[in-house]
């Protein structure tokens, strides 16, 4: 289940920026807004900059403020391997993923960030698909979008936004099924079991190849399908191949299908979309090959898919943070000590006090530094309020209600206030309605499980004809000033 927001994701395709905007909360989201632009720059050290400012054009001409970005990074660069782990448990799997996948790179550990996904259990075994891209390059993307005033709350993958798009407009489907996403610049092909995203593979096939060459599309896609059942361990055997970005006329589908050994089924994702029909006209035109599905697809998963990888999310833990604060500390303190440094230069230029000033400033920065040392050596003390640093972020908060709602829309959420950390009391109040009593106390009952969060015992209940409304409060799950009877 969805919940009920706006999000908006960004990528970068080559020299062009594209912005999608939808809303969450049904099976399919509804298109907002769909903006790009293009960088234009001659020399190759202008092009940081060119890529800011079309992405600030872009942005300054959206219409809805969205609650949060995601950006949106090319399978191209991505690592992907697929582990058995000898265990089951999901804390377990999630400290082995690191260790298990570090043989099979070619580069250190720690110059990626990672992300997994897992598949199935069997014989007490875990099989995981793990995916890692290179810090340096997510650094670099995000570092284009922070000075665009913006700051991505999570970083996932076209691939996997487009095959959780794809998945979403159909029913979920047993055993093995295989998809391929045919793009402008490049394809890539991936394989579900049970629903689950088991592998995806990166081509360097067009979508017009996909048409005017399938005998060469059709072996690179054989090739996929071999590696991976060659270490597949579960049951199913694949029946199909769909295809998404391409239209095939019924000869084009012939051959492509003889050529791939499988029947085939051809679909344009964003022809099922709900939104403006001038704005999916106008942003997503026919001759252009999932131009906009794979931003349209991170942004929707954001809010509570099944697909949402996030590169970021173990970054943003709290040691993290703890240290991006002293870091920022530190940079703040010493810029200010400049300034005053160049004030005192100036103002008492030509006198015996300049000299004495500027060492009584050395001395100070001197300080400083050693005290910042101390702090990163030893951690942030007991009297620092960190409350800020550990909460979990809001797609983090969205996912988790969203997981906790039951299927069919039958029960809604209507508000979601979260306090500043200063507040006494609640940390989060959550507001909602729906027209079964049952249901609602289910939800209700299910939240006492959160991970994220604890919530009050007593909700405020509200029974008004056929419709029941709710408001409950939510407080940290690790403690922290806004507690409980606080």
């Amino acid at each position: 289940m969805f919940l009920k927001t706006k999000v908006a994701a960004i990528e970068f395709a080559g020299d062009e920026v594209r912005v999608a905007v939808v809303k969450t909360g049904g099976k399919l989201p509804k298109v907002l807004e769909l903006v790009s632009r293009r960088a234009h720059y001659e020399l190759p050290d202008a092009r940081f900059d060119a890529l800011v400012a079309a992405l600030d054009e872009a942005l300054n001409q959206l219409r809805v403020r969205p609650s949060a970005y995601v950006l949106c990074e090319s399978s191209m660069f991505c690592i992907v391997r697929t582990l058995t782990i000898p265990f089951r448990g999901s804390r377990r799997v999630a400290s082995a993923v690191p260790f298990e996948l570090e043989p099979h790179l070619a580069l250190p550990l720690e110059d990626l960030l990672l992300d997994y996904n897992v598949v199935t259990e069997i014989e007490g075994e875990t099989e995981v698909l793990a995916m890692g891209m290179r810090r340096n390059q997510i650094e670099d993307r995000l570092a284009i979008l922070s000075a665009a005033g913006v700051e991505a709350e999570a970083v996932t993958l076209d691939t996997v936004a487009l095959t959780g798009l794809w998945q979403a407009g159909r029913k979920k489907q047993k055993g093995l099924a295989a998809v391929l996403h045919a793009r402008d610049a490049c394809s890539s092909v991936a394989i579900l079991f049970n629903g689950k995203l088991a592998y995806f593979r990166h081509l360097a096939c067009t979508a017009q190849q996909v048409q005017d060459e399938p005998v060469a599309v059709a072996r690179e896609v054989q090739n996929s399908i071999r590696g991976f059942l060659a270490k597949w361990r579960g049951e199913g055997e694949i029946a199909e191949l769909q295809v998404t970005g391409v239209e095939f006329s019924p000869e084009e589908r012939q051959a492509f299908s003889e050529a791939v050994r499988l029947p085939v089924q051809d679909s344009v994702l964003v022809a099922s979309l709900k939104g403006n029909e001038a704005v999916l006209e106008e942003g997503a035109p026919a001759a252009r090959h999932n131009t906009w599905e794979a931003a349209i697809g991170a942004a929707h998963g954001a809010a509570g898919g099944a697909y949402a990888i996030d590169f970021r999310h173990a970054e943003q833990e709290w040691q993290g943070a703890a240290r991006g604060v002293i870091t920022h500390l530190l940079f703040t303190a010493c810029l200010g000590l400049m300034l005053l440094a160049g004030w005192a230069l100036y103002y008492y230029e030509g006198t015996a006090r300049n000299e004495a000033e500027l060492v009584r400033i050395e001395k100070q920065i001197g300080d400083l530094k050693a005290e910042i040392q101390g702090m990163q050596d030893k951690g942030l003390g007991a009297d620092v309020n960190t409350d800020m640093f550990s909460d979990p972020s809001l797609l983090d908060v969205l996912k988790e209600l969203a997981g906790n709602l039951p299927d069919g829309g039958s029960v809604i959420l209507t508000d979601l206030k979260i306090a500043p950390p200063e507040a006494e009391n609640w940390w989060m109040r959550i507001s909602g309605s729906g027209p079964d009593a049952a249901q609602v106390n289910q939800f209700l009952e299910k939240l006492k499980g959160a991970k994220l969060f604890r919530v009050d015992e007593q909700p405020d209940l509200n029974v008004s004809g056929s419709l029941t409304t709710f408001t409950v409060k939510a407080f940290r799950a690790n403690g922290g000033k806004n507690e409980a009877g606080a």
